[in-house]
This record gives C-alpha cells, structure tokens and sequence, in this order.
C-alpha cells in the first residue's frame, strides 16, 4: 500500500480554477482527499474573462433552483436540488428592467413588476469568495502553470506542466478539466472528434462608470451599423461598482480586433456616444467563445471534463460552480470505488437544458442572432407597435433559453404586423441551430460584399 501511494503525487488534479475548478477543489479537500488545483492564471481571485454578472435566481433554470439568503452585508445563496450552499460577501442587486435599441435609436423597454429579471453580482468577488474558502481549507495550487498535455494511464492520470520555461510531469489517480469552452484537455485527450462546431466569436468587456443611460437600471442590448460601427450587437450589464457604471460587452465575430473597434466605435463616435462623455474606464476583459455541440459523456478513464469543457456554450458562474460541486462528489465516489463519472454524466445530461432538448441550443443564443434575421425597418416597426403596448408584466422569465422567446411571443401579439414579419417570428421561435447556421452564413455573405 505504500509503495502504491509514492506513485501518484496528488489523488486528484483540478485542471483550470475559474468557479468550477475552485469550487470542485474546495469540496474534495474538505472530503479529505490530496487535491491540487492548475492553472495558468497569477492570481486566481480576480475575474480576467469577461462575465456579465448577472444571476437568473428564483426560476427553474438548468435543471436547479437557486433561492438567495440575505444575511446582513452578504448573502447565502442556495443551490435547492443539488442541495449545497455558497456564501457571497456581499449583496446581489435585483435588476427588474430589460431594454433594446434598434439601428435608429428607437427603444424598447421591458419591465418585470414583481419579480426581478435577473440579480448583479461581481465576479471577481465571487472568485475571491471561492479562492479564500479554497484557501482556508487548505488547497494547494500552480498558478502561472501550463497543463501542456494529459496522458490517461490505466491506474490514474499524467500531467505534463511547464512554468516559467521548466516542464515537469504530475501523477494523479483522477483528474478534473475545468479549462473552459476552448478546453485544451478536451482537443487533446479527442473528446472532440465527431463533435458539431457551430462558430466562434471574440467579446471584449469594458467596465465603465459615470455614464449618463437615459433608461431605468437594467442590462441594454443595442443593434445598429450607426450605434456601434459594425453589423453586431454590443449588451451592456449594470455593474455593482456603482448606479452609473455598466459593463459593456460585445457580441462580435473574428478577429478579435473588431471587438475593441465596436466598443471604441460605440463610446466615442456613436450615436449614443453622449452617454460617455464622463466616462472613466475601470476594467477591460476578453474571451474567444466557442459554440459547439455539448459532450454527452464527458470522461473517458480518469479524466472528468466539467462545466464549460464539456458544454454547447456558457454555463454562465451559476452552473459553473454546481458543475464543480456535482464534479467533486463524482471523484470522491471514483475513488471510493463506485461509478461517480457515470452518475455525473447522467446529472450532467438531465440538468442542462441544452443536453434535454436540442432545441433550447437554438434558445439559448437566439438574443445575440436576432439582428440576423430581423432587418433594421423591421424592428423599427416593432418597437413602433410597442410602444402602443409595452411589455409589462409581473413576472417575466430572463433565462437565457426564456428571454428572446418571450419577448418573440410579445411581439406576436402586436396589432397591424405585415404578414412576411410574422412568418419570420413564427421561425424565430422554432428554430434550431441548422436554422441559425444558414442566418449566420447570409449575414456573412452580405458583409463581404
């Protein structure tokens, strides 16, 4: 038994510490069991990637329902099915306001009396959270460390890691990837192979304060070659730093320069560009995010792929962080002798909703595609029978599936719509993702010309 326990150095290796990876680190150190957590960042309490922060809460969402427990300055939130809990330092602000503008600046506000849409949070607290609990309970990590290569051995796992120019290899009997939508560990160990790509698109996140938004709170998605330079869309978050500072996010295709180009359109030379006359920049972040078809069995020998590595898109921190969760009790059965990937790999496909249903793929990225299939005078004359009949409710669902069906079915309701319009909207409520594919191939061929 000795000679066994000198082969491996760690039991569990957790590759990629954003919420999942702390959180699945977390649970197995307090469960007793010698974990390590890798990853390439400095510093793993501070947010790098962008991440609008917000929480869908109080609806069935992917499966779970999450209720919040506020407890003076923080809050306890609480993941009822998977049965566990998370403390928050700091309050969520709930968000009842939703808006969209158009290419010609017409707005459409959407209001849930209520209940709210959606909750801020900030993100980089919430990592903090996650790394000093992580911390407390004793977890050791490789930060500014490359898991280069994973070899799956027979009785555990080999991990190939460089830091600062020197490679070195780590045995361990399992091993978690938590390396997000771009998963190295995924391409390498072929869970790839055979998978649906979809596209990919770049978004660059600026946060700023002191802007002056004529709207009620609330997350504002804009269309429009005048509003931000280029055919794409740009959402902009509130942010808890303060009543006027927003996140601002754009939705934009390769090269990634054309994100910066869009946000530095839109704030300096836009049509609603007197919104920033005062602004200060506090944080810029990015991504490259991939829409792929979901891993349906997501291990193969010792390696679990959790949350986003395994994912059609964005668990969002939410589901990131219940992934880590369910991922640490999956090890933590591996290595007591049962079968713990299965039974994650079951929770994993009757949870998210993308994995339940193919359709709610097309769901979940309708928002961003509207400005696709919806010409600009289109959506002018909407928001024109809109405002005759705004869309207030006293409860409206904001999940990303929910939303852009929702506000399809409002806009269903409007009086006098063409009937070629309605049509549209009757697909753009059934679509699939080859529908989507084929829009987005147009817009494509309509730019390069």
């Amino acid at each position: 038994m000795k000679g066994e326990a000198l082969m491996f150095d760690y039991d569990v290796a957790v590759v990629g510490c954003g919420p999942a990876g702390l959180m699945a680190a977390t649970e197995l150190k307090k469960a007793g069991i010698s974990v390590v957590g890798i990853d390439k960042k400095p510093d793993l309490s501070k947010n790098i990637r962008s991440a609008s922060g917000y929480f869908i809460t109080d609806q069935e969402m992917n499966g779970e329902f999450i209720t919040l427990e506020p407890r003076g300055k923080t809050t306890q939130i609480n993941y009822t099915k998977c049965g566990f809990s998370v403390a928050y330092s700091g309050t969520l602000e709930p968000i009842h306001h939703s808006h969209i503008v158009s290419h010609s600046q017409k707005h459409l506000q959407i209001t849930s009396t209520k209940k709210p849409l959606f909750h801020l949070f900030n993100p980089t607290r919430w990592l903090s959270d996650r790394y000093q609990e992580a911390q407390a309970a004793g977890v050791p990590f490789l930060t500014n460390t490359l898991a280069l290569r994973v070899k799956d051995c027979a009785d555990g796992v080999e991990v190939t890691l460089r830091k600062n120019g020197i490679t070195r290899t780590l045995r361990t009997r399992k091993l978690l990837a938590a390396d997000g939508l771009q998963s190295r560990i995924a391409q390498g160990l072929g869970f790839n192979r055979g998978r649906a790509f979809f596209g990919k698109g770049c978004t660059v996140e600026y946060e700023m304060d002191h802007l002056d938004v004529p709207f009620d709170r609330g997350d504002i998605f804009i269309f429009g070659e005048k509003n931000i330079g280029l055919s794409a869309a740009v959402i902009m978050i509130p942010s808890m730093r303060s009543q006027t500072a927003y996140r601002i996010e754009t939705l934009s295709p390769i090269p990634a320069e054309s994100a910066s180009k869009i946000i530095e359109f839109f704030t300096q030379r836009g049509a609603l560009s007197a919104w920033f006359k005062k602004a200060r920049l506090l944080e810029k972040t990015g991504a490259i995010v991939g829409i792929a078809e979901s891993i349906k069995t997501p291990y193969r020998g010792n390696v679990l792929l959790v949350s986003d590595a395994a994912a059609f898109a964005e668990c969002l921190y939410q589901g990131a962080t219940m992934c880590g969760y369910m991922a640490a009790r999956a090890v933590a059965d591996e290595l007591s002798g049962t079968n713990g990937f299965a039974n994650y790999t079951n929770w994993w496909n009757s949870t998210f909703e993308w994995n339940r249903n193919p359709l709610r793929m097309a769901d979940y990225t309708k928002r961003s595609l509207i400005f696709r299939f919806i010409t600009p005078e289109e959506l002018d004359l909407l928001f024109d029978r809109g405002a005759r009949q705004p869309l207030v409710a006293e409860t409206m669902e904001a999940n990303p599936y929910d939303y852009t069906n929702a506000l399809v079915d409002y806009f269903l309701t409007l009086p006098d719509l063409p009937r070629p319009l309605i049509e549209k909207l009757k697909i753009m409520r059934t679509a699939d993702m080859g529908t989507w594919a084929s829009l987005v191939a147009r817009a494509k061929e309509k730019m390069a010309k």
